[in-house]
């Protein structure tokens, strides 16, 4: 009888994407997938270590699925990703059910581990965290007709705040061949949506010479007839250019809709972060992105309690959002994370005085975002169908909605709609994340 693994994925989509790599090379190595954990023989536990609520919400699946493997028919407990590249052998020392550790590097060396670890052997690597990036199967997990890319991994930028570079390596591109080619299976398998990931996105190609660079990447995507929308996560600022500002607003797949986490907007700030971009650099570009793509839909991230942060650095942050009125915008409290420069800083902002600030701008931003959405009362757009919430009711995304961190489009319609389908809609309602949309024909 094959023997079952069962998957369990933390994190962000580029943790993700290695789930549904390993799942693809899983099943491809003869064992059986499985959705339930409770059938499972071994489970895989694939872990986010960037800050503290990340690892606490790692440690604490890692504890809970250990003990499947005395309530349950888990054999084995398998433990990958940043948290076990991290923290590997306190791991391995504190959890003596872990039977499998394989660090961001090594996740590819999952079926030869499930093989030594059924036979009685147990298993860590941790070595492989610089390795080429090169196509392999997946088993996808996202919601019909959307998938991510993962062009490049690893960072090169080494933000002071930042652990990513020791978890996820130098960063490495995949080849333009290998990528068009997934892309292409991708869409044969019935994906509409293309998400292009990678720590840094803008950097794409540096290390592949012969011109190859995110331009030339998304040309090439956008050869693909079938493929309906592309969209970009994780653009640094101090690297989106005109050139690609003009590109998205010449290319109709390109999804309108840009994700570019500034972090800051004081220079003291920024510059303590290492940041490249200044205050002056990131408005031009907000501004700069309106005046070429009208309809832009812009997110970024915040950290909010960075050592030393002032009240006159916290009010320049808060006077920026009023300003400048961005759509989306996910707002942390900093973590002093062990290995980073920034833990170091003798100037920490007290918890409740980095919660205090947290809460001062998710509410202004809350407003923000019910007015921007508001704005789009009675416009007709494009939607993708993701699922049914209830009857004649759908769930859906349209150009200005990321999956997972955005809000949805809830569509009412009187007939039957299938996931991963696009229709149009007409807004007809705006709340502070959601949107109420009803099916519609142009030209009635």
């Amino acid at each position: 009888m094959l023997k079952k693994v069962g998957m369990i994925s933390l994190g962000c989509p580029k943790n993700r994407v290695d789930s549904e790599v390993m799942l693809g090379l899983i099943n491809n190595a003869g064992y059986k997938t499985v959705i339930d954990p409770s059938e499972a023989d071994a489970i895989v536990v694939n872990t986010c270590g960037f800050i503290g609520p990340a690892k606490e919400e790692s440690v604490e699946a890692i504890l809970e699925y250990s003990k499947y493997k005395h309530s349950h028919k888990c054999k084995l407990l398998v433990v990958t990703g940043c948290l076990a590249q991290r923290y590997s052998i306190e791991l391995i020392e504190e959890i003596p059910e872990i039977d499998v550790l394989l660090g961001t590097g090594n996740f590819t060396d999952i079926v030869a581990s499930l093989d030594d670890a059924f036979n009685g052997k147990k298993v860590s690597l941790t070595d492989g965290l610089n390795r080429p990036l090169k196509e392999l199967p997946r088993q996808l997990s996202t919601l019909a007709g959307t998938a991510y890319l993962k062009i490049s991994e690893g960072c090169d930028n080494c933000c002071s705040y930042c652990i990513i570079p020791s978890l996820r390596g130098k960063s490495r591109s995949r080849s333009v061949k290998s990528l068009i080619e997934e892309a292409n299976n991708l869409v044969r398998s019935g994906v509409k949506e293309i998400i292009l990931i990678g720590q840094d996105i803008t950097r794409y190609g540096h290390d592949l010479g012969e011109g190859a660079n995110l331009l030339y990447l998304l040309n090439k995507l956008t050869e693909i007839e079938e493929l309906k929308w592309i969209r970009l996560l994780y653009l640094y600022p101090d690297r989106v250019t005109t050139n690609l500002l003009a590109f998205m607003s010449q290319n109709r797949k390109i999804c309108n809709y840009l994700d570019i986490p500034i972090q800051h907007i004081s220079d003291k700030i920024l510059k303590r972060m290492n940041r490249n971009s200044s205050a002056k650099q990131i408005s031009s570009l907000i501004t700069a992105a309106r005046n070429m793509i009208p309809d832009v839909i812009i997110r970024t991230s915040l950290i909010v309690g960075f050592p030393g942060e002032s009240e006159n650095e916290f009010n320049e942050l808060s006077s920026f959002l009023q300003e400048f009125q961005l759509n989306h915008v996910g707002i942390f409290s900093f973590s002093p994370e062990e290995g980073t420069a920034a833990a170091t800083f003798n100037d920490q902002i007290d918890d409740s005085v980095k919660e205090a600030r947290r809460a001062s701008l998710m509410t202004l931003q809350k407003n923000i975002s019910k007015r921007l959405n508001k704005t789009r009362l009675n416009e007709a757009c494009e939607v993708l169908i993701e699922g049914e919430n209830s009857e004649n009711i759908y769930i859906a995304r349209s150009y200005g909605e990321a999956p997972e961190i955005d809000g949805k489009v809830f569509v009412t319609s009187k007939k039957p709609l299938k996931k991963g389908e696009f229709i149009n809609v007409k807004i007809t309602k705006a709340y502070e994340y959601d949107l109420v949309a009803e099916e519609y024909e142009s030209g009635k």
